[in-house]
């Protein structure tokens, strides 16, 4: 739910353009020289990106498009959302808003996105898909693990000094970590003004406010969210059951409005074009790989990264922590293994009288389960009996 008091505070109406496609800043990126990295998975190094004054820009789904150009190269399996967005990399006709593709392996989908990428670009020498990096985390917190990403994190810095076409120094890296802190910070802000006693943002506003900042300078970013924060102070407190949300990232507002549409409040959540995306800084005062491995690493357990233990651990700290009536747990097709996490989570949430609720093998984009929004507004009315300020 966006509300009136958000659109009219200039701020987040400048956020709502970028984060709806109206306003390009990539582009005009690009139009003045700049070179722009499409990203895939919410665990690219972004330090490096900005060290080399490159933009990173994830790559969205496109849900208004066909999937002609995947359905030529990927079996019908893959989850409907990767096939979007893979589309959109391998279409022929299409001016492509970057010039090189960053892959962090945040899903196992992805890591097999970037496999059929590289096939292509070694048997198609006029496929159109660009240099593609990888970044290969190990997300087991042991000191083995650590010293791998570190080296993970130094061989992406190589890619990126040469698409960047200069080195990055540490000092280089150190103002970018300056920045992306920053905007997390802001971020955080608005995460206080969610999780507070009397909530002033909804769930889809922040939704709105968190992804615009894939697709924009992320320094312009950092200031519009204080502007919002500080706006979003004053706006009408919430009432209604508080929730928190779980699962597929959400590149559209469907399935939040939804929840929210008769007066659920979504406090938190760990998908990851939500809070999970800003979770944690990177030391400036650490050598560069050393931070940005840490960083990346020790973020809370994705949900489909994680053993069951971890994440049911993960889950209900989170969601006891943001005193949450309800826990909406929402999976896309063909992302059934993370959805076998969901029994586990859900005798436990409910030991601690959170209701839990699975939506699982949803389509992309989510308005083609004609059902599914009235299950979604079920839930989240089912919960009366809590409220926004619990």
């Amino acid at each position: 739910m966006v509300r009136e008091c958000a659109l009219e505070t200039p701020a987040f109406a400048q956020l709502w353009r970028i984060w709806r496609g109206l306003d390009d800043r990539a582009a005009a990126f690009r139009a003045a020289g700049g070179r722009v990295v499409g990203c895939l998975g919410c665990d690219v190094p972004e330090e490096y990106l900005l060290a080399g004054g490159l933009l990173p820009l994830r790559i969205a789904p496109d849900p208004e498009s066909g999937l002609a150009a995947a359905d030529e190269v990927l079996e019908a399996c893959f989850d409907p959302m990767a096939r979007s967005q893979f589309d959109r990399i391998v279409r022929r006709e299409e001016h492509k808003p970057w010039d090189y593709i960053a892959v962090s392996n945040s899903t196992d989908v992805l890591v097999r996105l970037y496999l059929y990428l590289r096939e292509l670009r070694r048997t198609e020498k006029d496929a159109p898909v660009p240099d593609t990096a990888f970044i290969d985390w190990l997300f087991t917190r042991s000191r083995k693990f650590q010293l791998y990403n570190e080296a993970q994190a130094g061989l992406f810095r190589k890619k990126a000094e040469e698409w960047a076409g200069k080195p990055i120094t540490d000092g280089d890296v150190r103002e970018a970590v300056h920045v992306l802190n920053g905007q997390r910070a802001a971020l955080r802000r608005i995460s206080a003004l969610r999780l507070g006693e009397k909530p002033r943002v909804t769930g889809t506003e922040a939704l709105v406010i968190t992804g615009a900042g894939f697709y924009m300078d992320r320094a312009e970013h950092r200031n519009l969210v204080n502007d919002v924060a500080d706006a979003a102070a004053a706006w009408p407190p919430l009432t209604g059951p508080r929730l928190y949300f779980s699962g597929t990232e959400q590149y559209g507002s469907e399935v939040y409005e939804a929840l929210e549409a008769d007066g659920a409040v979504i406090v938190a959540e760990d998908q990851d074009c939500g809070m999970r995306w800003y979770e944690g800084d990177t030391d400036p005062e650490l050598p560069p790989e050393k931070a940005v491995a840490r960083r990346y690493m020790l973020r809370s357990p994705s949900p489909k990264k994680a053993t069951v233990a971890e994440r049911t651990e993960a889950l209900c700290r989170a969601a006891g922590e943001a005193k949450v009536q309800g826990a909406a747990v929402c999976m896309n097709q063909f992302e059934e293994a993370a959805s076998w996490d969901f029994p586990e989570e859900k005798r436990a949430l409910e030991a601690l009288g959170i209701r839990a609720a699975e939506f699982c093998k949803l389509p992309y984009p989510p308005a083609r389960d004609p059902a599914l929004k009235a299950r979604l507004r079920d839930f989240a009315g089912s919960l009366r009996g809590g409220t926004a300020d619990g």
